[in-house]
């Protein structure tokens, strides 16, 4: 039995590195007492999944973990998760699958809010019109150059917010890279804990749903 939480990671959390975060995830299910199932093998493990990381510094109301566990509601898993984990990684909601919907794999896009403290030029919703969008990245330490627009699905400006849909998963644009290079092109005043992640989407016969709207077509 699979239950899956859809967490926030937020405020102080949101400069917890991704193995950190999964470490204090893990204690949490200890102190809850729950039954969680374990790998077969000489270093056994916990039986617990996650979706793609974000950003060191920005933050998510839609992360997702799911756990192989035994003998529990999603109501009683999330209270008693709740009740253990810190307030930055709080759960929004549990649902019950039969089996783990592997959302690492099938995931492919985010959508992300950035807060800046001045008003956008529209002009950066130029940059969807583009056939090709080149930024720069790093590496290793060394710089390279590459054209994301493949991986930006959508942008566009309301005020002081931007909007953004890109690539998340297997295929993945880093949003705090992104927001670098529109810092230094259009020199909006934000920084990475102003990014926050608002959903995560799959593919389902063509389009694109949120993960919640997938859970629902699941056993």
């Amino acid at each position: 039995m699979m239950i899956i939480v859809k967490h926030v990671k937020a405020g102080d959390f949101s400069y917890v590195s991704h193995l950190d975060t999964m470490d204090v995830l893990h204690r949490v299910l200890k102190r809850a007492k729950i039954d969680v199932n374990y790998s077969q093998g000489f270093v056994k493990h916990m039986l617990t999944y996650a979706t793609t990381p974000i950003p060191l510094g920005a933050q998510s109301i839609a992360d997702y973990y799911a756990v192989d566990c035994n003998n529990i509601t999603p109501q009683d898993f999330m209270e008693r998760f709740n009740a253990n984990v810190p307030e930055g990684l709080k759960a929004i909601s549990a649902v019950q699958k039969q089996k783990n919907p592997n959302l690492a794999g099938n995931v492919i896009a985010s959508d992300y809010r950035i807060k800046c403290n001045n008003i956008l030029p529209v002009e950066i919703e130029d940059i969807k019109e583009k056939e090709e969008y080149t930024i720069d990245l790093v590496k290793k330490g060394e710089i390279y150059q590459k054209d994301i627009r493949p991986m930006l699905f959508d942008i566009f400006v309301d005020g002081r917010d931007l909007w953004v849909r890109c690539a998340s998963g297997n295929v993945n644009l880093r949003i705090d890279s992104l927001v670098k290079h529109l810092i230094k092109e259009y020199k909006i005043e934000t920084t990475v804990n102003d990014i926050t992640r608002l959903n995560q989407l799959v593919k389902m016969d063509d389009k694109l749903v949120g993960v919640d709207d997938f859970l629902n077509t699941l056993q």
